[in-house]
């Protein structure tokens, strides 16, 4: 009687033991959400509108965040005036996440005396020295 008792107790054992050694432990993969553009990162995009490799110094610029594509009606996120730093004139758009994004610039050719206009697609993959991607947008006649 006590044998039987004492086998069955190692066989439960070795059951037990076999069930959790099998367990499959699963593959450890980690998801990454895909990169969504649009605020709240620490990203910063100065965008330098140019035509035929001169800058242009008065306009604006327009962003739409999260496509590479242009926005249906014209709809823009965002826009910012061009304006000088440090001696070149640029547009800014601060606090940029990792993503994608539709840029459309327009403003006035001083050399060229007409009204120039440029879209870009651009993603910011990883935000560049001291956060700062430059992006030049380069422009026709409209």
């Amino acid at each position: 009687m006590k044998s039987t008792w004492y086998n069955t107790s190692i066989l439960l054992l070795l059951l037990s033991v076999a069930l959790f050694a099998c367990k499959d432990k699963g593959k450890n993969t980690v998801v990454t959400p895909p990169a969504i553009g649009g605020k709240g990162g620490l990203a910063t995009m100065r965008v330098v509108v140019q035509h035929n490799g001169v800058n242009v110094d008065s306009g604006k610029v327009y962003i739409k965040y999260n496509t590479l594509t242009p926005p249906a009606n014209n709809r823009f996120d965002d826009s910012c005036a061009i304006f000088m730093v440090e001696g070149t004139p640029m547009a800014i758009f601060t606090e940029l996440t990792q993503g994608d994004y539709f840029i459309y610039g327009h403003g006035w050719d001083i050399i060229g005396s007409a009204t120039v206009a440029g879209t870009r697609p651009y993603t910011i993959t990883a935000p560049n020295k001291n956060g700062i991607n430059l992006l030049y947008l380069q422009t026709n006649k409209q």
